[in-house]
């Protein structure tokens, strides 16, 4: 009887996967089929028309949905429309990544709220926060530096081209109709929407991990090491294909005394790099060649950064960034200042 619940599990959770890829490929063929629609918008009433105002405007509709992998695939779906040029793709994928980071941050307020220590359940988020604008503020140059230079143009990859070619051939039947009876502006949205619904069914697939079963208290004097931290905050977010699940986890380890704050930093810098990789595929979903480049840009760079600062400065790293944290959390007024900068800092770039 176990047997048969484990195996009918499995096929539901792979069912759930499977039908995930599909609506998010779906999702991006409506992004892009309504995204041209939108650019007389972006440019005009939103004013859209520079690097600046892509990044901001990614930061703060990642905050609005709560997700930063939606904002990034409306990214490369708007580039692949013309709507948006390559280097404007690339700082809103880099503002995805940053708005991404506030999800973190309401898990520990609610941790906080259940009556666990207010610093401590909070610590993971503002970590998170700190930690992603330091390397984008080092690998956004770098990485537009390099599109524009055009180091990475004639990059190829014939696997994913082919999978995305049969994939969208299967989704032209949807796509038809829906583009005969609906405006670009609602197909553009119902996109967005459908991507972050593919994105929960693929959170419903993954399996449930209850802390109080596992022996991590154990495991955790095993990973002292940044190295290791770092490989599995990669990996662990390569398998979920979200930050949010894979750092938003660290909150409860944190709160409980599991994981501590030197360990939890290396793993943030991992994870911040295998984060695009939904992003990866959807730019070759979408088939088109600068989409990809733009992402596997942003992948290097964020790569680059991180690795020089696990292997070569991360002490001085790590020294930092915990002094900006205990200045943070040591007085409210510091923290509602923190707060006040990172929601402030989005608007501020889209009016330059």
């Amino acid at each position: 009887m176990g047997n048969q619940q484990g195996k009918r599990l499995i096929w539901k959770r792979l069912g759930l996967g499977f039908s995930g890829l599909l609506l998010f490929a779906l999702s991006l063929e409506l992004m892009k089929e309504g995204a041209g629609g939108l650019a007389p918008l972006l440019r005009g009433h939103l004013a859209v028309t520079n690097t600046a105002d892509s990044m901001g405007f990614g930061w703060l509709m990642a905050y609005l949905i709560l997700s930063g992998s939606p904002v990034a695939a409306a990214a490369v779906a708007l580039l692949s429309a013309d709507a948006l040029s390559p280097l404007q793709a690339f700082t809103m994928v880099a503002g995805s990544r940053l708005g991404a980071s506030l999800v973190v941050l309401l898990v520990g307020f609610i941790y906080a709220l259940r009556g666990h220590e207010r610093w401590t359940a909070l610590t993971a988020g503002v970590l998170s926060l700190i930690l992603t604008g330091s390397i984008q503020l080092v690998a956004l140059p770098i990485g537009l530096l390099i599109l524009s230079l055009g180091w990475l143009n004639h990059l190829s990859l014939p696997a994913l081209e082919r999978l995305a070619a049969g994939v969208n051939r299967g989704l032209d039947p949807l796509m038809t109709p829906l583009a005969v009876f609906l405006p670009d502006w609602a197909l553009f949205v119902a996109g967005v929407g459908l991507a972050m619904f593919s994105f929960r069914l693929f959170d419903r697939a993954l399996p449930q991990v209850r802390l109080e079963k596992t022996n991590f208290d154990q495991i955790s004097r095993l990973v002292y090491r940044p190295e290791v931290m770092f490989l599995m905050g990669l990996a662990i977010t390569l398998v979920t294909m979200s930050v949010s699940i894979s750092v938003g986890i660290l909150v409860p380890l944190s709160a409980r005394g599991y994981i501590r704050r030197e360990n939890i930093i290396p793993y943030i810098l991992g994870a911040n790099i295998s984060t695009l990789a939904d992003t990866l595929v959807a730019a070759a979903l979408l088939g088109d060649h600068w989409a990809v480049v733009v992402v596997v840009t942003h992948m290097a760079c964020a790569a680059l950064v991180s690795l020089l600062i696990v292997l070569l400065a991360y002490q001085s790293y790590e020294r930092g960034v915990s002094n900006a944290l205990a200045w943070i959390t040591r007085r409210r007024r510091n923290f509602v200042l923190f707060l006040g900068i990172i929601l402030v800092v989005p608007v501020v770039l889209i009016l330059l």
